[in-house]
C-alpha cells in the first residue's frame, strides 16, 4: 500500500455518502463479517486512487476501487458491484487509514450524526442571545444520539462528558453567564434522568444517582455563591425561577426534591443580597398565580418557604396546611424552614415551628432527624426555658429518641441520671472508652461507685476465669475512684469484705493477688 494519505476528512465524508447511496445495510454487515475475518489481503493503493485487492471465501475474488470514481469500482464475483466484498475492502482500506470501519457499515447514521452535530455546533455559537429554555432544547438536541442506560450512574456520566464538550467550543459567554449554563446543563441532566425513572422500571440502586445528582447541585450552588451577585443578571434569574417553578409543578409525590433545590437557589443565590425582599415578593405573585391552577405539594411548600422569609409565619403554615401535603410530608420538608428562622435569629418562631413539626420527626434515627435535634439545641442556648418543651418532645419520640437523650444528658454535664440510664439500658462501664467517664470521674466520682459496684458483681457472679479478670480491672478503677474521693479506708473496708464474701472462689482469689490489690 502507499505511505502517501488516500483521504482527508472530507474525503472521507464523500466515500461515506457514496456508501449509503449504493450498498444495503444487509451487504455492509455481510462486509463487515468479512472485514473482521480478515479476509482482505493484498491490498495495494496506486498513486491515481485505485485500490486493488483479493477477498479470500469459498473462492477468491479481485476487488478494484476507485476513490475518484467510485462507481466504476467493481469486483470479480457474480454480483460485480455494491457486494460484501468491495464493502471489505473499503472497511480494511479505512482501518489502515485510521478510519472507524464501523462508520462505514453505518453510514447513513453516521452521515446523519454529522450533519447535525454541525447544525448544533453552529447554534451553540448563538447561546448567548438565547434564552435558558432554547438552551434546554438545544442541550436536547446535543444529547440526542444518547441512549439510556439501566444503570443510572452510568448514564448520567455520559451525559456529563458530552455536554463538557460544549465548553471547548468558542462561545462567547460572560462569566456570570458560564455559571448559569452550568447550572442548566445540570438540571437538563436532571431531567432527563426523571423521564427515565417515569418510562421504565428503575431499582434502588440505579436511582440513588438522582439523590446524588441533587446533593451535587446543592454543594455546587453554595460553592458558586461567593462569586456574583446573581441579581444582578436579573433576565437570567427570572428565567431559571420560571424553569424550576414548572419543575415543582411537575414533581408527583412527597419527595420534595425540586423544592429542596428551589430553596437552595434561594437561601444562596437571592436572599443575601439587598434587593431580596423585591425578588420574593415578585415571586410571591407568580407562585399564587400558579398554585390557583395546580395543587402540587412541592409548589405550595415552595410558597410557604417564601412567606417564611417575610416572616409571614401563620401564612407559611397555612400554605403547608394546604390539600393533604402534611399528612405524608417527609422530614426534609421542614429543614430549610428551620434553618431559615435558625439563620434571622429568630428564637421565639424557631421554638414555635420547632414544635409544630416535631411530629413529622418521630421514627428512626436520621441525619434529618439529628438536624433538627441541632436546631432545638442551637434554641435552647438562646431560650433556656425551652428546654422543658425539648424534653417533652424527646418523651414523646421514645423509643427512638433513647440514644439522643443519652447523647443530651452527656452533653449537658447531668451525671446522674445519665448513669441511671446507662445502669437502665445495661451499659456497664466497658461498654464506653475510658474517656468517656473521665470527666464524670473528675466532677463527681462519687456518682460512679453504684455504677462501678453493680458490675463487678455481675462479672464475679459469671464464675469463669474470664470474667474474674474483667472483675479485677474494674476493682483497679474503683480503687482509683475512691482515691480521688480520698476515702481509701472506705476502700479498705470494701475490699476486706468483698475478700471474705467471694473467699472460695480461688480463681477470683487469684486475679486479685495477680492484680496487686492487696498492697
Amino acid at each position: 500500500m502507499s505511505s502517501f494519505p488516500a483521504l482527508n476528512d472530507e474525503q472521507w465524508l464523500k466515500l461515506l455518502e457514496q456508501v449509503a447511496k449504493t450498498f444495503n445495510e444487509v451487504t455492509l454487515s455481510r462486509g463487515f463479517n468479512y472485514f473482521k475475518q480478515q479476509r482482505v489481503a493484498a491490498l495495494t493503493l496506486s498513486e491515481n486512487r485505485i485500490v486493488q485487492a483479493k477477498v479470500t471465501g469459498s473462492e477468491d475474488y479481485s476487488v478494484t476501487l476507485n476513490l475518484e470514481k467510485f462507481l466504476s469500482s467493481h469486483c470479480t464475483c457474480p454480483v460485480q458491484n455494491s457486494c460484501k466484498h468491495l464493502a471489505a475492502v473499503i472497511m480494511e482500506l479505512a482501518d489502515r487509514l485510521g478510519y472507524p470501519a464501523s462508520q462505514i457499515v453505518n453510514a447513513t447514521y453516521h452521515l446523519k450524526r454529522t450533519a447535525s452535530n454541525s447544525s448544533t455546533e453552529s447554534l451553540l455559537t448563538q447561546l448567548p442571545d438565547m434564552d435558558i429554555f432554547k438552551w434546554h432544547e438545544l442541550l436536547n438536541q446535543y444529547t440526542v444520539h444518547v441512549k439510556p442506560a439501566y444503570d443510572q450512574g452510568t448514564y448520567m456520566n455520559v451525559l456529563r462528558y458530552e455536554l463538557q464538550n460544549i465548553r471547548k467550543l468558542a462561545v462567547p459567554f460572560s462569566a456570570i453567564d458560564w455559571v448559569y449554563f452550568e447550572l442548566h446543563q445540570q438540571l437538563f441532566i436532571l431531567r432527563k434522568i426523571k423521564e427515565q425513572n417515569v418510562q421504565g422500571r428503575i431499582t434502588d440502586y440505579t436511582s440513588s444517582s438522582l439523590y446524588r445528582m441533587y446533593d451535587e447541585i446543592h454543594a455546587w450552588l453554595q460553592q458558586q455563591s461567593a462569586l456574583f451577585d446573581f441579581t444582578l443578571s436579573e433576565e437570567r434569574l427570572q428565567q431559571t425561577l420560571s424553569y424550576i417553578r414548572q419543575q415543582l409543578v411537575e414533581e408527583n409525590g412527597h419527595k420534595y426534591l425540586d423544592y429542596g433545590l428551589y430553596t437552595a437557589l434561594w437561601k444562596y443565590w437571592i436572599v443575601p443580597y439587598p434587593d431580596a425582599n423585591d425578588w420574593i415578593s415578585q415571586e410571591i405573585n407568580h407562585m399564587e398565580k400558579l398554585t390557583d391552577e395546580s395543587n402540587s405539594s412541592s409548589l405550595s411548600a415552595a410558597k410557604a418557604f417564601l412567606y417564611l422569609n417575610q416572616s409571614r409565619n401563620d401564612d407559611a403554615w397555612a400554605a403547608l396546611e394546604a390539600g393533604d401535603m402534611l399528612k405524608k410530608a417527609p422530614k426534609s420538608l421542614f429543614l430549610p424552614f428551620l434553618s431559615h428562622i435558625s439563620a434571622a435569629r429568630d428564637w421565639v418562631s424557631l421554638i414555635e415551628w420547632l414544635l409544630r413539626t416535631a411530629p413529622y420527626f418521630y421514627g428512626q434515627r436520621n441525619r434529618e432527624l439529628d438536624a433538627y435535634m441541632g436546631y432545638w439545641k442551637e434554641a435552647v442556648v438562646h431560650v433556656p426555658d425551652a428546654e422543658k418543651h425539648l424534653w417533652n418532645v424527646l418523651d414523646g419520640m421514645l423509643p427512638h429518641s433513647a440514644l439522643m437523650i443519652e447523647d443530651l444528658l452527656y452533653e449537658q454535664q447531668k451525671w446522674k441520671p445519665w448513669l441511671e440510664l446507662q445502669i437502665l439500658n445495661g451499659h456497664d462501664p466497658f461498654y464506653h472508652r475510658v474517656s468517656v467517664l473521665q470527666p464524670i470521674e473528675k466532677e463527681a466520682p462519687n456518682l460512679l461507685l453504684p455504677y462501678y459496684h453493680q458490675a463487678i458483681e455481675y462479672y464475679v457472679s459469671l464464675k469463669n476465669r474470664h470474667d474474674y479478670k474483667l472483675a479485677v480491672k474494674l476493682l483497679k478503677r474503683l480503687n482509683k475512684v475512691y482515691k480521688k474521693m480520698k476515702q481509701l479506708e472506705r476502700w479498705d473496708r470494701f475490699l476486706t469484705r468483698f475478700m471474705e464474701r467471694h473467699s472460695r472462689l480461688r480463681a477470683l482469689q487469684e486475679e486479685i493477688k495477680k492484680g496487686k490489690l492487696l498492697e
